[in-house]
């Protein structure tokens, strides 16, 4: 089941808050556990086994962990649970691509597992790697309850893409967490975003992309392929960042907190600044639990950089099973390395504009790696963006690409800029009369149009 499909919106919600407002305050991690399954076994129910399998293994991993403490012992248990977890990754989500590889380079027939990966697995394995960590560490300590624990890890809002949430953090929310009328009214409109970015936004980039691309990824005016860019650009970011407003705003109506996890990327200067705000807690579990390990205590600048690189092919990794993923995120972290060593204090004495040029032309080419799984085809797309191989400046299909899809090139600039956000809590924090009316009306008016738009958009597509 997708969040931006009629069967969730208008089937799958309404059934399930019924219930978790009505029961009371002990039932309602039994009725989030019962409907975050549910949500999961909706297409394969048998893919949500392994789902439950991490869950109570690293629920038991956690409790023996902690009771050895202290000991060698710990440290085994510890390893054999990151063994686990990574064997269930592997196995699940990225054995076929392996096997691909080695028949590649050994030139050997061996056949694929055609196992479908699990929606979120690479999301709960994360989480649960990292609570079993945290138990080692004394950062945390060990869930006695694994109706909680199993909440944790199978809760349905924020797994199909994050954020990535810590036990630490989500433990006593877990047990006792308050709901009022406010989070429950910021929650439904920050949901109600997030639909209108991934159903209005996302989706219909992605037709444009697909539009421009048509098989042939090379050969087209450099005004269309910079425009089929901008498209891929908006639906790659608003997929992603729409989710996790979906996320953050279902967690708000049931009384919990979520992470932030994008902050405005498209507005950075640099590739330093656009790494710092894209999928903020991956970044930042890659940082805890793989970089610092690996690089605290450790002078020595290759080291420090050879890990960084290989943390952000990770990351790309993290995205999907293609070595293409992989590059896209060391191609990144190369211009990171480069600004810390010196172009960025080249770049901070330009104009903010030049920079915003400079990182965005980086993160445009980094996405043809992520929109194109053949490295050739990526190259040929560039070479029409750079005018290397293209049918001119610019043509009449740029133009009636630009008229049919202008509402979502708007909609996605104006969700893009930092400033609508700036402009919405000036009004909120405003203490005039016409600020208070303005945002009384907001509030009321464009929470509504979002979703009725989006359902509109839904029904249309017959989805």
């Amino acid at each position: 089941m997708e969040f931006g499909s009629v069967a969730f919106i208008l089937r799958f919600l309404p059934i399930f808050f019924i219930l978790y407002f009505v029961v009371p305050g002990r039932m309602k991690n039994v009725i989030l556990l019962l409907g975050s399954l549910c949500f999961y076994a909706w297409g394969k129910p048998i893919l949500v086994i392994p789902m439950i399998v991490s869950a109570i293994s690293d629920f038991i991993f956690g409790l023996r962990i902690e009771k050895h403490r202290g000991k060698s012992s710990a440290k085994i248990l510890l390893f054999s649970a990151l063994f686990f977890d990574m064997g269930l990754l592997f196995f699940f989500g990225y054995a076929d691509f392996f096997v691909e590889t080695a028949n590649t380079l050994l030139g050997t027939g061996v056949g694929k597992l055609g196992f479908p990966a699990p929606v979120g697995i690479t999301v709960y394995t994360l989480q649960t790697m990292s609570y079993v960590i945290d138990v080692y560490r004394g950062n945390c300590k060990a869930a006695r309850n694994i109706l909680e624990y199993g909440t944790f890890v199978t809760m349905f809002p924020q797994l199909p893409a994050g954020p990535i949430l810590k036990y630490r953090d989500m433990q006593a929310s877990l047990h006792q967490r308050k709901m009022d009328l406010s989070m429950i009214a910021t929650g439904t409109k920050r949901f109600c975003v997030g639909l209108a970015k991934k159903v209005l936004v996302a989706d219909a980039a992605m037709q444009l992309w697909n539009l421009i691309l048509e098989g042939k990824p090379g050969g087209m005016s450099i005004a269309t392929a910079w425009l089929g860019m901008a498209a891929f650009g908006f639906a790659i970011y608003f997929t992603y960042s729409g989710y996790c407003d979906i996320a953050i705003g279902l967690a708000g109506t049931m009384g919990f907190s979520f992470p932030e996890n994008y902050d405005h990327p498209y507005s950075a200067t640099t590739v330093t600044e656009f790494l710092r705000r894209w999928n903020l807690t991956l970044t930042k579990w890659m940082k805890e639990y793989f970089f610092r390990p690996l690089t605290d205590g450790k002078k020595n600048v290759f080291l420090r950089i050879l890990v960084l690189v290989a943390t952000w092919g990770l990351i790309g990794f993290w995205y999907g099973p293609d070595w293409t993923f992989v590059l896209w995120g060391v191609w990144l972290v190369l211009f990171y390395v480069l600004e810390k060593l010196f172009l960025g204090k080249l770049i901070s004495l330009l104009p903010r504009v030049v920079g915003w040029c400079y990182a965005m032309l980086v993160v445009a080419i980094g996405w043809l790696l992520f929109a194109l799984d053949d490295v050739k085809d990526a190259w040929a797309y560039l070479q029409a963006m750079l005018g290397m191989d293209c049918s001119g400046l610019i043509d009449n299909r740029f133009w009636f690409l630009v008229r049919e899809y202008l509402p979502t090139l708007l909609l996605g600039t104006l969700f893009c800029l930092p400033f609508i956000g700036r402009m919405l809590r000036r009004v909120e924090t405003g203490k005039s009369g016409m600020a208070i009316a303005i945002k009384r009306l907001l509030e009321k008016v464009y929470p509504a149009v979002f979703l009725l738009a989006s359902l509109v958009y839904l029904v249309g597509r017959g989805w």
